[in-house]
């Protein structure tokens, strides 16, 4: 017996080997999610924790229902929960257990990032708050050793270099540590503010979260495949949380497509975007760096729709969590596409970063770097170019045709800006009070 599993050890697994113990996560998260959508849309409307539309940056016609984004939470905790009925797809030797050991840390992570959104979209919350409700997140995934040897797979071999040409002393592991450390409490802020920034249209920041979690699950497959059982554990919960991922985004995502009759809010947006950065993570555990650089061109699109975001706010400017109405996705639509179009567009970005990142793990690290500035700088010049950094409407005001001013139209503007038009601001005088009229805008596409 002893022998057969010394021969099982070392050999490569095919996909179905690694897949199909733990399918059953998908199944069940699915299900949960789908069933506990409505229920929770139900309670939201029960309760009053709707979303207001301000036909501005909140571009939905009617009010809708928040607490999706809790249905969505317990399809995925119910899909771990699955898992530990389950069997391994390989027990390693030595061990008493059959089932996968999840890290209860990722689970007290994902608690807090539900509770901090949840007060938030009932409460709302300052965005300090937040931030240091995430770094809490990330504190306790550190605590329980997960990403706290994540630049030990670059770090080493440089180190290794320097001391072997030019005598320079070994990193210390401190310096290791601290340096991982970084990187994911960085990870960690980073994925659940960009996902919770690409919430802003019906569907989009499910739909593209569900592009990039299949992706994800890709990776966790193969690299399961290639490890040979020698880390079982770990590329098992690797496949595992790409499932109960997976399978509690599709179960929400029918409800949330336009149009949506309901929202995930602040908890599901943060709680998508702190799952993808565990996974993120949990690809750079011990494990060569061309699987970490797949996984982050897989969330390439969040990534850069926030650093355009950040970058345009400081050129402009303005506070850097400061809210406007310049994403990607509000690009889109000003220039003319719909909700749903523009949706789809976002869902073709995310499956061609999803490939992307895929095709990486079959190529040799030197080139994926090659690759991967070639694209990016790519994406950011033409992003430069379409005005998504600079871009400041041209605001005129409305006035009654019927006024014997004269407009001018002297003013050129380019083809395919965005004009603001703003209604004058009005002092309506009564003999009891007096009060103003506050301007209102609406954007409109030009050419």
């Amino acid at each position: 017996m002893i022998s057969v599993l010394l021969g099982q050890i070392g050999r490569p697994f095919t996909a179905d080997e690694v897949l199909s113990p733990y399918i059953y996560v998908f199944y069940a998260a699915f299900v949960v999610s789908f069933i506990f959508t409505p229920i929770m849309r139900s309670v939201a409307m029960y309760y009053g924790i709707i979303d207001e539309p301000d036909r501005i940056r909140k571009m939905h016609a009617v009010p809708v229902a928040y607490l999706g984004g809790v249905a969505v939470f317990l399809g995925w905790i119910c899909g771990l929960a699955v898992s530990q009925f389950l069997r391994l797809h390989q027990v390693p030797l030595g061990w008493t257990t059959t089932h996968l050991v999840i890290k209860f840390s990722i689970v007290v992570g994902a608690c807090c990032i539900v509770l901090l959104g949840l007060w938030d979209d009932i409460l709302r919350l300052k965005p300090w708050v937040k931030i240091m409700g995430q770094v809490l997140a990330a504190l306790i995934l550190l605590a329980d050793g997960i990403g706290t040897r994540l630049v030990e797979p670059v770090l080493v071999p440089v180190s290794h270099l320097l001391n072997n040409r030019f005598g320079l002393p070994m990193i210390p592991d401190w310096f290791i540590i601290s340096i991982s450390g970084l990187l994911v409490v960085f990870i960690v802020v980073f994925c659940c503010n960009a996902t919770n920034l690409m919430d802003g249209l019906d569907g989009l920041c499910g739909g593209v979260t569900g592009v990039i979690s299949a992706g994800l699950l890709f990776l966790a497959i193969h690299l399961a495949m290639a490890g040979s059982g020698l880390n079982t554990n770990w590329d098992g919960l690797r496949v595992v949380l790409g499932l109960a991922l997976l399978g509690a985004v599709l179960g929400f995502v029918p409800y949330n497509f336009n149009p949506a009759s309901i929202f995930m809010g602040d908890t599901g947006s943060m709680f998508l975007g702190f799952c993808c950065a565990v996974m993120i993570i949990l690809m750079g555990q011990g494990q060569h760096p061309k699987w970490f650089m797949a996984a982050t061109v897989m969330f390439a699109l969040p990534v850069l729709d926030t650093l355009l975001a950040f970058t345009r706010r400081y050129v402009n400017g303005r506070p850097i969590f400061s809210a406007d109405k310049h994403h990607i996705h509000h690009q889109l639509v000003a220039r003319g596409f719909s909700v749903k179009q523009t949706v789809l567009i976002s869902y073709g970005l995310a499956i061609f970063f999803a490939l992307l990142g895929a095709s990486i793990v079959y190529m040799r690290t030197r080139y994926v770097g090659a690759i991967y500035l070639v694209i990016f700088g790519s994406i950011i010049v033409a992003a430069y170019k379409m005005g998504m950094v600079h871009e400041k409407p041209r605001v005129v005001a409305r006035r009654d045709l019927s006024t014997s001013e004269v407009v001018s139209t002297s003013v050129s503007i380019e083809q395919g800006s965005v004009l603001e038009i703003k209604e004058e601001t009005t002092v309506v005088t009564t003999e009891e009070s007096t009060w103003t009229t506050p301007p209102a805008s609406s954007p409109m596409k030009i050419g």
